[in-house]
């Protein structure tokens, strides 16, 4: 009886488990883990529709964030105009609306985004009366083409889409913003 009850005990679970996965059919492997069968990269300005809202990014910056002996770089593609010019602590008319994603280097690079991966997500953030949403992108494709060191810029394109329907798709030139 035991020997009944541990195998009705392990099938129920495994059954339980099957169950819980998705019965979506209709998105290919590709769509579900990210990469270039996202969307097609355009060449054009970054642009594209940021929570139902047509946007073009004119303007963004690349941070540096340096930890013992290891640096990162925070993108920002600004869905608005900046109102104040100040990278840092930028002001936009209505709420602040910002893509998101980081980069472990400024060499020539290419990397999947994906929304369970933690340095390779990117995401469309919205901070509204002081609270912060954020939609991940689903699927996508971050390249760095160029980094001039005389100038700080740093080129690049993105092309993605987020889980609520929000896309991203063209090429970015980002200055340096240091504190």
């Amino acid at each position: 009886m035991k020997l009944f009850k541990q195998v009705f005990f392990t099938l129920s679970i495994g059954l339980l488990l099957a169950s819980c996965g998705s019965d979506d059919d209709s998105t290919s492997t590709d769509d579900q883990q990210g990469g270039s069968n996202c969307i097609e990269l355009v060449s054009q300005v970054a642009q594209g529709n940021f929570r139902g809202e047509a946007f073009v990014s004119n303007e963004g910056y690349y941070t540096p964030f340096t930890s013992g002996s290891e640096t990162t770089y925070t993108i920002k593609l600004f869905v608005k105009t900046n109102l104040e010019s100040d990278c840092f602590f930028p002001t936009f008319e209505g709420t602040q609306d910002v893509i998101l994603f980081s980069i472990s280097s400024l060499d020539n690079q290419s990397f999947e985004v994906s929304d369970t991966s933690g340095s390779s997500t990117l995401n469309f953030n919205r901070i509204a009366d002081g609270v912060t949403e954020i939609e991940l992108a689903e699927c996508g494709t971050i390249e760095i083409t160029g980094f001039n060191a005389g100038t700080g810029e740093l080129q690049g394109n993105v092309v993605a889409r987020g889980q609520e329907g929000s896309i991203v798709n063209g090429d970015f030139t980002l200055e340096l913003c240091e504190f």
